[in-house]
């Protein structure tokens, strides 16, 4: 009887040992999942990346091994996580289903990024040409200064 309890708990307790979700670090939070149809264009491959997680949730299972996929991206310092292949299917006659995603991390300037890049220098640009003139108003400023002690000194 002792026996039967002790085989009912584990096989009870099985399929909650094979699933592993894999949730997604802070760090890689900010590592966009992209596919071929949303791939930026002008970007630097950093490595091969794979991402796998097991749920009895085959949604649940994908979004594990897509987090997956973009922890790695993220410890290889990309922002972009390329996912090239995706398989999902059930573990032998289980209910759980196991996920794999394989793909690349990228570093990639997006249109967005590049634009916001151009206004920066632009406003940096600005920026610099108002302290230049500052700095010139300044230089002026001093020498008038200068001059005009100059004219007020007593006994000229």
């Amino acid at each position: 009887m002792l026996k039967k309890r002790a085989l009912f708990v584990v096989f009870a307790l099985l399929p909650a040992c094979l699933g592993s979700v894999v949730t997604l670090s802070p760090k890689a939070a900010s590592v966009t999942l992209v596919h071929e149809s949303d791939r930026p264009l002008h970007c630097k491959f950093l490595g091969k990346i794979n991402g796998s997680s097991r749920s009895s949730d085959e949604k649940e299972a994908r979004q594990g091994a897509e987090n997956d996929l973009r922890n790695h991206a993220a410890d290889l310092q990309a922002n972009f996580a390329f996912a090239e292949v995706e398989r999902i299917g059930r573990v032998g006659t289980s209910t759980e289903q196991d996920a794999f995603v394989s793909g690349s991390a990228l570093v990639c300037q997006t249109e967005a990024m590049e634009d916001a890049q151009e206004k920066a220098d632009e406003k940096a640009h600005a920026q610099k040409e108002q302290d230049d003139d500052a700095a010139k108003q300044k230089e002026q400023d001093a020498k008038k200064d200068k001059k005009d002690k100059n004219h007020k000194k007593p006994g000229k």
